[in-house]
């Protein structure tokens, strides 16, 4: 009884306080029934450029905003007695927007889901500046004689078909022209499969380790990654200038949290299990 009553209580002075919050709310236009009130009008300024708020605290201007908001509230009422809102086109436009505001409802949803989740993935994988000169000391031939590369490659999806081209390779035929043909990377494909310059760290690992160990003009073998199976030709390597510790601790930095991140995506894939995907789906 005790908690029905003070229910009873709260619900009365919710009532209250909103009655007191539209009192207040002074009412600027009245148009039979409708009210617009000083608050309403203001949440529409609020959404019009900061030019023309500007305008509208002038005498003149104040007048034609109000007038303007009349002009608008008039035609939508006669809208609304026209029984406009029933016709098909209103109804199945306004079907569809809300499907519309659904989807984006729902994508922002994910989005942010994903933003705040992967703030803490970097928390929790943080790379320190201690991590930082670490790695730096531990690869010092690297930055003591950075090198460039540039390379061609065909990418393909399966096996068959990544001996095929190669033997074709390997008899002699055009680097270029086979990329052309049958490399799947339809982005570098229309270029002959060229691509970089590549510093060290810019390719996939288990590319990387092979183009570095390759002679200018000289072709890989076949090479399997997630993305396929892929044939390299090493153009050109180029030596540079060395890089000291304060010029490449930021991008030291970025790869160890690469690095981390990929450990941490595989061990969360692996939970899964079985994961099968079609690659071959016409989008």
């Amino acid at each position: 009884m005790v908690s029905k009553f003070l229910s009873g209580v709260m619900l009365m002075l919710i009532v209250l306080l909103f009655s007191a919050c539209k009192k207040n709310d002074h009412v600027v236009i009245m148009i039979g029934k409708d009210r617009i009130t000083k608050n309403e009008l203001s949440e529409k300024l609020l959404n019009t450029p900061i030019e023309y708020q500007k305008y509208v605290s002038t005498t003149f201007g104040k007048k034609q905003f109000i007038d303007a908001v009349v002009r608008e509230a008039i035609v939508k009422r006669a809208a609304k007695m026209s029984k406009i809102n029933k016709n098909f086109e209103y109804k199945n436009t306004l079907k569809e927007f809300k499907k519309k505001q659904r989807r984006y409802y729902d994508e922002y949803k994910d989005e942010l889901l994903l933003e705040i989740y992967i703030k803490k993935i970097l928390n929790d994988i943080k790379v320190t500046d201690m991590d930082v000169q670490i790695y730096y000391d531990q690869n010092r031939d690297v930055f003591d004689n950075p090198r460039a590369y540039m390379i061609r490659h065909i990418v393909l999806y399966d096996l068959k078909s990544a001996k095929n081209v190669y033997e074709k390779l390997r008899n002699g035929e055009s680097f270029e022209k086979m990329a052309k043909e049958f490399s799947q990377d339809t982005l570098s494909a229309s270029n002959g499969g060229l691509i970089g310059p590549f510093k060290k760290g810019n390719l996939m690992p288990e590319l990387e380790q092979v183009v570095l160990n390759l002679k200018d003009n000289e072709i890989s073998g076949i090479i399997k990654t997630t993305y396929g199976y892929h044939i390299i030709l090493k153009i050109s390597e180029q030596k540079l200038k060395p890089i000291p510790f304060y010029d490449a601790k930021e991008n030291i930095k970025k790869l160890l949290e690469k690095e981390r991140f990929n450990i941490w995506f595989l061990r969360e894939k692996q939970k899964l299990g079985n994961i099968k995907i079609d690659y071959n789906v016409n989008l």
